[in-house]
């Protein structure tokens, strides 16, 4: 699309501007060219003309900013960009990957010590030449040395979301040709990050995969001559066993094999295969647990989750914080995709830097969200809440006068990530203890390959949700997907509710529940713990 083009063109912009005048006044004019266009509607994309009277009076947005967005959208790319690209090293955009690094350090690192890499910056370290530039203390260096560590077991890998999007792309020309081709594997099985993708294809259509683009590497192995995909070959009349199997241990293989081999004609579906094998349908997503299939022969596995399971979410920020799209406009699409609820929890007003909520515009929020209540005449609900930080001493931001106005909280930490287990334990505990927490945000506050997140007492912080009723989230954002997959069952264990929310900052975003369901799906949460599957509202409200 070019809007996708256009942005992602203007982001690069942005950012070797940053790394090369991390103070430039320019910069903020450029994000604000940014968000004003990530909040056009598609109408304003359909030719340069149309996205000129878009701009049109738009707040600061001039003549030379609307000069760059139409050079971005009719060349993809402009003059200051193409001087940046070749000024600024490309390595340098790898190294604000490092939590703790902003654009003033990596400039500074760029123009004082000639380092431009990560490599570089490792044997720097390693090498005590760092030591004595402005501001590079031991507390920072060992903070940047274990965020290089933390990157490079994690950099090669992908997202769920990344290699979905890249499977989809390489085995689109084979599913044109009717042909069936499978994903096998971590992506088979929902993993949040992935170090290979890969899929099977019967034996049998090897030469049209080959006319399609794929190369033979080996007598049962193709790969794509454009993506970093493999195909595994499986011989026709193993397709259904094989993919039965596929994705458990060893021994639970072998457990699954004795009970196949009792089954007289193997059927056409590997869901009939374990019909008649005497077991329930083992999910792909479950098949990570050493225990599974035994829990599959006692009976004890939970109802799948399913996508009609989900009726409405909650965690959804708009233009009244860092949002990019307008209270109705998230409501509109939720209500398009068939949701019966939608829970609005902007930033707080400690989250000064997301735009966060002041008491009067809560208040203002609050007003326009019965407006739209009252014109959905029961159809569909708003919920009034709130993303309150969780302060450094574990009080949740604003005070009980607001709380007691709002439907729910989500409390989430944002600040002063770096804790001891002890310190971040407590913190989640005292926040616990508000009475008016509904969801417990956020978890661990990992990010996916850019920082492993907080550590905690999990079995603690759990058996406290339990006993006072609060959710906890699974934030579905392709770099949380977090609370962790493998403490799910253990919340299940413990009766703990779970919600399964998107972090939407825009209406795009919303869909990513989705993917977030099939990773949820893996910690075999029962649909009575599933808040999402709840008629509205999902738990009693404040106000």
């Amino acid at each position: 699309m070019r809007s996708a083009a256009v942005l992602e063109a203007l982001e690069e912009l942005i950012v070797r501007l940053e790394l090369r005048e991390p103070q430039s006044f320019r910069i903020q004019a450029y994000k604000k060219l940014w968000d004003t266009l990530s909040r056009l509607p598609e109408t304003a994309w359909a030719s340069a003309e149309a996205l000129i009277r878009a701009l049109h009076g738009q707040p600061g947005i001039g003549e030379g900013l609307l000069n760059t967005a139409v050079g971005l959208y009719e060349n993809s790319t402009v003059p200051l960009l193409e001087e940046l690209r070749a000024e600024v090293p490309d390595s340098l955009l790898e190294l604000r990957r490092l939590p703790g690094l902003g654009p003033k350090r990596i400039h500074q690192l760029w123009k004082e010590a000639r380092i431009t890499s990560i490599d570089a910056l490792d044997q720097a370290i390693a090498r005590g030449k760092l030591q004595n530039l402005a501001g590079w203390g031991p507390a920072l260096l060992k903070k940047v040395e274990e965020s290089i560590q933390f990157y490079r077991s994690t950099a090669h890998q992908w997202l769920l979301q990344e290699a979905q999007a890249l499977w989809i792309e390489a085995v689109h020309a084979l599913r044109e040709r009717g042909i069936m081709v499978v994903p096998l594997g971590a992506l088979r099985r929902a993993w949040p990050l992935l170090s290979h993708i890969e899929g099977a294809l019967p034996a049998s259509q090897k030469d049209h995969a080959r006319e399609a683009g794929w190369q033979l590497i080996e007598s049962t192995r193709l790969k794509h001559s454009d993506f970093p995909i493999e195909l595994h070959l499986i011989p026709d009349k193993h397709w259904v066993e094989t993919l039965a199997l596929e994705g458990f241990s060893e021994e639970n293989r072998q457990k699954l094999q004795r009970l196949f081999s009792q089954v007289k004609e193997i059927p056409a579906t590997e869901e009939a295969l374990f019909f008649r094998a005497g077991l329930p349908y083992i999910l792909p997503a479950w098949r990570d647990w050493p225990d599974i299939v035994d829990l599959a022969l006692a009976g004890k596995l939970p109802e799948p989750l399913t996508e009609a399971h989900v009726r409405g979410s909650v965690h959804v920020h708009t233009t009244y914080s860092d949002g990019r799209d307008s209270l109705e406009a998230m409501a509109t699409t939720a209500q398009q995709m068939g949701w019966k609820w939608l829970g609005i929890a902007d930033h707080s007003e400690r989250a000064a830097y997301a735009g966060g909520l002041s008491p009067e515009r809560l208040a203002q929020q609050g007003e326009e969200i019965a407006r739209l209540n009252a014109s959905y005449k029961g159809t569909f609900l708003l919920l009034r809440g709130i993303e309150a930080d969780i302060l450094p001493d574990g009080r949740v931001d604003y005070e009980e006068a607001i709380w007691r106005r709002l439907d729910f909280i989500v409390a989430s930490v944002h600040e002063k990530l770096r804790m001891s287990r002890e310190e971040a334990t407590q913190r989640l505990l005292t926040a616990l203890g508000n009475p008016y927490v509904r969801v417990l945000g956020h978890w661990t506050g990992r990010l996916l390959r850019a920082r492993p997140g907080y550590p905690i007492e999990e079995e603690r912080i759990l058996k406290v949700c339990a006993e006072r009723g609060i959710a906890i989230e699974f934030n579905a954002n392709p770099y949380r997907m977090e609370i962790d997959w493998r403490w799910v069952r253990r919340a299940a264990e413990l009766g703990v509710r779970v919600i399964l929310t998107t972090d939407a900052h825009s209406v795009q975003e919303l869909s990513y529940w989705k993917n977030g369901l099939a990773v949820l799906q893996k910690g075999l949460l029962p649909p009575d713990l599933l808040l999402n599957a709840a008629a509205f509202p999902p738990f009693p409200l404040n106000s």
